[in-house]
């Protein structure tokens, strides 16, 4: 059980666990609750909100000051100490040279972008948009198994209207992609990554150009799996040495595909190449750690992971997007950078457009749409009672907003996030209606 000390807010840390505040959650801009402070910047924001929190005692300092006294402000003793992280430029991020036979123009963050269209009037445009390009995908794949040859054309015609689309309105997209699931995990999987990486570039801000990019590089990640024996891929249970290291051999794989192709862009190869690299150097082929990986693999690498976690695989049960971004966030500087992680939460959305939630009164709904300040209290349909019954009437609530009843003073607010089909519910059945 997690022991904790309460301390004032002046006498936080660098390293510290907060488990706890003096307020509501849901009355902070924290999207998760329990963190490590990673930086200054997280301290302040902690003084602008709370008078004091409550801290794990197995991440206190030794020789901390008593309650009362200003704690020094230092990281935990390693071999490389870091100083103190300043506040992350995203253009910095992208602000670079690539040591390429031809020089590419290094990718832009300082394009922003504004939701132009309903998400109502988006969705009707962006269903069409996805069956397009689930069309595209499978047809291209199947050709590429039958002749050995990759069709990049079609898959640039299907990257375009799907970042229009996202630019216009990134929740539509997205909220058809979690509901609506194919029988085929890859081409799913190809067309739900490049969604999510489209919807990554809108947030930091990349040019429309490299959105197309890097939606095309997403798309590609596991074109490599479409020459590994099926039988592997769709192994039921953990895979064997042998069989890990052939599924290894996909990115090599897909390489070669794209060179067999020719007229690739440089930052699309990187994707295919680094995305499963991790920023602690425990991934592969190459174990690259930190900025050795190409910020387009670092991408790459977090929307894969984003994707696989939420969706039905043979070998493992699906989570529910709440979960896969807690699990993400806690894996922040570890395997992924915590800068892209930070911003990727935030396009995503906690709690999604189109996601099974459940309520502090055990109620289940579906968030129908997104607060733009407070994320955490969407607005949502209630479609199941406490004891899990369906309602006869499903009733719209603003949670923002929304007490438990009339005489009460308690707000509803969502206790957790829920996987896809939970309880038999289809969130399609209520939501695309």
């Amino acid at each position: 059980m997690l022991t904790t000390q309460i301390l004032s807010v002046d006498e936080l840390a660098i390293g510290m666990y907060v488990a706890q505040l003096d307020r509501p959650w849901l009355e902070t801009p924290f999207m998760f609750q329990g963190f490590y402070i990673r930086d200054a910047d997280e301290i302040d924001e902690l003084r602008s909100h709370c008078k004091h929190v409550y801290v794990s005692t197995e991440t206190l300092p030794a020789g901390r000051p008593k309650p009362g006294a200003a704690a020094p402000r230092h990281l935990p003793e390693s071999d490389e100490e870091e100083p103190a992280k300043k506040r992350f430029s995203f253009r910095s991020l992208f602000n670079f040279r690539r040591k390429k036979a031809v020089e590419e123009r290094p990718a832009q963050t300082n394009q922003l972008y504004e939701t132009t269209t309903s998400l109502k009037d988006e969705t009707s445009v962006a269903s069409e948009v996805q069956k397009e390009a689930i069309i595209s995908v499978k047809g291209v794949m199947e050709d590429l198994g039958k002749t050995g040859v990759l069709d990049v054309g079609s898959l640039k015609a299907a990257v375009t209207p799907m970042v229009d689309s996202v630019l216009r309105n990134p929740a539509a997209l997205s909220c058809l992609m979690r509901m609506q699931r194919m029988d085929n995990y890859l081409y799913h999987h190809s067309i739900a990554s490049s969604v999510w990486a489209t919807v990554l570039g809108r947030q930091i801000g990349l040019r429309r150009d490299d959105l197309d990019v890097i939606a095309l590089g997403a798309m590609l990640l596991d074109i490599g799996k479409t020459q590994v024996p099926i039988e592997i891929l769709t192994k039921p249970g953990e895979l064997n040495d042998e069989e890990l290291t052939i599924v290894r051999q996909h990115v090599q794989l897909g390489l070669d595909i794209l060179n067999k192709t020719g007229d690739i862009d440089a930052r699309v190869l990187e994707m295919v190449t680094y995305h499963h690299e991790r920023y602690n150097g425990t991934g592969y082929p190459s174990g690259l750690s930190g900025n050795k990986i190409p910020v387009f693999g670092r991408i790459a690498g977090i929307v894969d992971t984003y994707d696989a976690m939420i969706t039905t695989r043979p070998y493992a049960e699906v989570m529910s997007s709440f979960d896969a971004l807690r699990i993400l966030r806690a894996l922040a500087d570890v395997e992924f950078q915590a800068e892209i992680i930070e911003q990727f939460i935030r396009a995503i959305g906690v709690f999604p457009t189109g996601t099974l939630v459940e309520l502090n009164t055990g109620e289940v709904a579906i968030v129908t749409k997104q607060h733009e300040i407070r994320r955490l209290r969407p607005e949502v349909m209630l479609i199941m009672d406490s004891n899990k019954q369906l309602l006869d009437d499903f009733r719209a609530v603003d949670l923002n907003d929304e007490k438990v009843a009339i005489d009460s003073n308690e707000f509803l607010w969502i206790s957790t996030g829920l996987p896809p089909g939970s309880y038999g519910i289809d969130p399609t059945d209520f939501y695309l209606d």
